[in-house]
């Protein structure tokens, strides 16, 4: 957990311990992110230098937000809910009755106010090729492209621009219980450390464990989108550095937020400007792809992008578009 002090760390690991797994193997690693989108927004992010978030409930997924909700309520109504309850109010009594309206009263807002940016994990055989369903995804008419980006900025710890990046879980409700059990485990192991923390920073930390958890849970069937988010609810955390935009998108009119391509590295955020970020652009399968890939060499050149004939390709999946 580069960035971050041990106590810090310790909690992190506690309270987030699906999360916390997924970041170290990641940094390890060194992992690499795709962002697969259409041509016309992919020249935006490079001739703006911003990357979109767009709210929740536009996306594919029609339970977002509402899938994970219910999950937690399930976990937490379950066995391990009770002994957490039981073992934070008897550390301070009446915690979770003041928990449970608070976290409560924000879940309208989240399901209808979250914005995220979407990003698979790139796999090593999908270097130059990308991933099908993607490609069947965003390819009917749509000159796709895959940005393939550094994980740096995603993986560092950093409250410099306002949102955040996790690890989606895809979970039923069984594994959901499991990993909800972990953290409980992980509490009331640890009650003597988050004691010496204090009432409210257990507090925090725990509320925040719970929104990350309804936002970043999705339904076992989308497992192989392998996805990472980039988070931003601006009733609830607003940012002066996120942007507010209004786009149309596939006809509709609606809000986006955009994170402007820039470091902040005195706030530990860096690795995000255009030439750092970009590994390479891949060509989606499509009639116009030797040309597609003609434009965005220029677009790369014309933003002092190094090296962009060698970083803009076309992927050769033999997919009929």
């Amino acid at each position: 957990m580069i960035g971050l002090d041990p106590d810090a760390i310790r909690e992190v690991m506690i309270f987030f311990p699906y999360a916390s797994e997924k970041t170290i193997a990641a940094i390890e690693c060194g992992q690499e992110f795709v962002h697969y989108c259409d041509g016309n927004a992919g020249l935006s992010m490079i001739q703006n230098k911003e990357v979109w978030l767009r709210n929740t409930t536009w996306m594919n997924d029609l339970s977002e937000i509402r899938y994970g909700t219910a999950l937690l309520i399930g976990a937490y109504n379950g066995d391990r809910g009770k002994d957490l309850r039981e073992a934070l109010n008897a550390e301070w009594p009446g915690f979770t009755e003041e928990f449970e309206r608070i976290f409560s009263s924000w879940i309208d807002h989240w399901q209808q106010e979250t914005y995220i940016a979407c990003l698979t994990e790139k796999l090593p055989k999908e270097d130059k090729i990308g991933r099908l369903s993607m490609w069947r995804a965003y390819g009917k008419g749509s000159s796709p492209i895959a940005f393939v980006i550094n994980g740096g900025p995603l993986l560092r710890p950093s409250d410099a621009v306002g949102a955040y990046s996790s690890p989606v879980a895809y979970l039923d409700q069984d594994d959901f219980n499991n990993e909800f059990s972990k953290m409980v485990a992980n509490i009331i192991g640890n009650l003597d450390f988050l004691r010496g923390n204090g009432r409210d920073r257990v507090f925090n930390h725990l509320f925040a464990a719970f929104r990350y958890a309804i936002i970043c849970t999705k339904h076992p069937s989308f497992y192989e989108e392998r996805e990472w988010r980039v988070v931003y609810q601006p009733t609830f955390e607003p940012s002066e550095r996120m942007v507010e935009d209004t786009k149309v998108i596939s006809g509709a009119p609606q809000r986006i937020f955009k994170i402007p391509m820039r470091d902040y590295p005195d706030e530990g955020f860096f690795g995000a400007t255009l030439p750092d970020l970009l590994v390479r652009i891949i060509i989606g399968p499509g009639p116009d792809a030797a040309s597609l890939q003609r434009e965005f060499v220029h677009f790369l050149q014309k933003e002092s992008v190094p090296d962009p004939l060698q970083k803009v390709v076309i992927s050769n999946v033999p997919l009929r578009t």
